[in-house]
This record gives structure tokens, sequence and C-alpha cells, in this order.
């Protein structure tokens, strides 16, 4: 698969990339997830626009949104850096989790509930340990930025402790930890495309789904629901990598230019991530909707102890140790 990917791309990228050579710069590709109205894209502009001043404009880097190089393909995205087919990539936890698995922990359920604890592990050892997780992965993680905390919304009651989610049909995405989390509180949960949902919401083919704030915004899955709780249960990490090819044919002075570009571009990307999530709580009343504001600190414990099998079930597989880094003892 790996190879028919990198085979698609190079077909798509030849015709450009020989008029790029005329230019006399060192030409890569950067390609991310998210659309162009995307936080990740505006991530990803900073990270260029600072290698471009930090190198004397040595490399002119070309961004690709929505994974354009993969068809379209997240999984396909991350295959093409890993074979350096793209140079720069940018991609959230949940995605990563097909390939590298651990890099999945910091989204384990209720393990961050807030932004002090996601500062405090992501600048700290646990930042240091995902990093570690991906380069294991055939690429170098240079900096972690912010998708941000997936919120619940429905059609059937408010959501506010473990048995509101009693046999609740709930879309999730592919992992299996977030699967597995929802039967441990009563729910039902559902595997199906993201396009598939808004219908399915209609229709009653489904109760209920999470998403991220800005996802259900743009995806306009607010307008086909009734209850919303902002109870920040997963937290998504991304994860800005560069291909292990890239980074070997680098100079040392040409690694810092890269290293600090991407510590800077992820902490402004960041920045405007939680801005803009501010922003569109405070849109919220554009829409007909009941909505838990906050957990309580008793109703987090409450779902902490009822989702703490899920932890067990992957003790052994990703060790007591990277869970300790994010503050979690068994």
């Amino acid at each position: 698969m790996k190879k028919s990917f990198a085979l698609l791309s190079l077909a798509v990228m030849f015709t450009g990339a020989l008029a790029l050579e005329a230019a006399g710069a060192v030409q890569l590709k950067f390609s991310h997830a998210g659309p162009i109205t995307s936080t990740w894209q505006a991530g990803a502009e900073k990270f260029v626009e600072l290698v471009k001043a930090g190198t004397g404009g040595k490399f002119d880097i070309a961004i690709f949104p929505l994974d354009e190089l993969s068809g379209g393909s997240q999984v396909g995205g991350i295959e093409l850096v890993q074979t350096g087919v793209t140079d720069i990539h940018l991609q959230d936890a949940l995605v990563w989790s097909a390939v590298a698995k651990k890099s999945v922990v910091p989204c384990f359920p209720w393990l961050l509930p807030t932004y002090e604890d996601v500062d405090k592990c992501m600048k700290g050892e646990g930042g240091a340990a995902l990093k570690a997780v991906l380069n294991e992965a055939d690429v170098v993680c240079l900096a972690i930025g912010e998708n941000g905390y997936r919120q619940v919304v429905n059609n059937r009651n408010p959501i506010a402790k473990p048995e509101d989610m009693q046999g609740l049909k709930m879309r999730v995405p592919g992992s299996s930890v977030h699967v597995s989390l929802l039967k441990y509180i009563g729910a039902d949960p559902l595997t199906m495309n993201q396009s598939e949902v808004y219908t399915s919401l209609q229709q009653g083919t489904i109760d209920a789904c999470e998403n991220t704030l800005d996802l259900l915004y743009t995806q306009k899955t607010l307008e086909v629901v009734k209850y919303l709780s902002l109870w920040n249960y997963s937290y998504d990490p991304l994860y800005l990598s560069v291909s292990r090819e890239l980074w070997d044919s680098l100079s040392d002075e040409e690694k810092a230019v890269f290293q600090s570009a991407a510590d800077e571009a992820m902490a402004y990307q960041v920045q405007i991530t939680r801005e803009k999530n501010q922003a569109l709580q405070a849109q919220l009343g554009e829409y007909k909707l009941d909505i838990v504001p906050e957990l309580t600190l008793e109703q987090v414990r409450a779902f902490q102890k009822a989702v703490a099998p899920v932890y067990q079930d992957y003790k052994e597989e990703f060790g007591e140790e990277l869970f300790n880094k994010f503050g979690y003892t068994f």
C-alpha cells in the first residue's frame, strides 16, 4: 500500500516539481489532514514562514491540506512521510494510533481533563515520550500541536454522568480504545465514516457522536442534535513530523532551524486553537441546544471510575511507565 501511495503521489507532483526546480530553492512538501480554513493550516503556514526566514529562503515548502497527496487517505498521508515521498506532515493522535499504537495514550478517557493537565504533560515527560513513540515509526517528530477536546452531542438526553450513556447508540472514531471505553459506560459504540454522521443523526440511525467543537461546527452536526455536553472526555494532540530522509539531509544548523520553527509554529497553533474554541463556545446560542457547559470535579471522577477498566486493558501492551508520564497510576 505504501508503494501505491508513493507512485500515485509522484505522478501527481511530477509536472509541478519540474517547474519548481528551476527556481533554485530546495522544494519540500508539507501534508496535513485539515481544511485550508483550519488551525492546522495556520500552523503549517507559520512553520513554512519560520523555516524560510531561518534559512534565508533555501527551502520552498508547498502545503497540501486535506491529505491531497494521498487521495484523502489519512493513514496514507502518514505512509507518505514514512517513505519520504512527502517531507513534513501534521496529523492527530487518533489517526496516528493506526500506525503507532502508543501514540493514542493522551487520548485516553479523562486522562487530561483540563488544559493545565495537558500543558504539564505535553511540555514534560509525556510529550517527550510521544515523540519517541513516533520516532520508532520511521519519522522524526519535532513538535506537538492540538486538535482539541472531543465533546459529545446527542438527540436523547443531557449527558452529565455515566448513567446518561446507557444504551446510547454513538458513533466513534475507529479507535479500539474509544470503542472499549464507551462499552464500559454502557453506550453502544458504532464506527462509520464521518460523511454518514449528519444523515444518520437526522434519521435516528445513531443517537450521538463525538468530535471537537470546531468540527461539530464545520460539519454542521450541531444543526441536527438537541444536546451538547462539553465534557472534555478525550484530548487529541497533533504530531508535526518530518521524514527521516529529509532530516538526515539537513545540516546541524538547518536541523536547529527546523526544530525551532516546529516548536514556535505548534505553540502558535495551540494558542489559536484554544482561542477559536472559546469563540465557538460563545456562538453556541445560535443553535437550539440543551448544553452541559462543563463537568464538575465530582462528575469527572464518576466517569473516570467507570472507564478505569480500559486502562487495565492496555496496561500490559502500552506499559505502566508510559501512563505514569501522563499522571496515571495503576
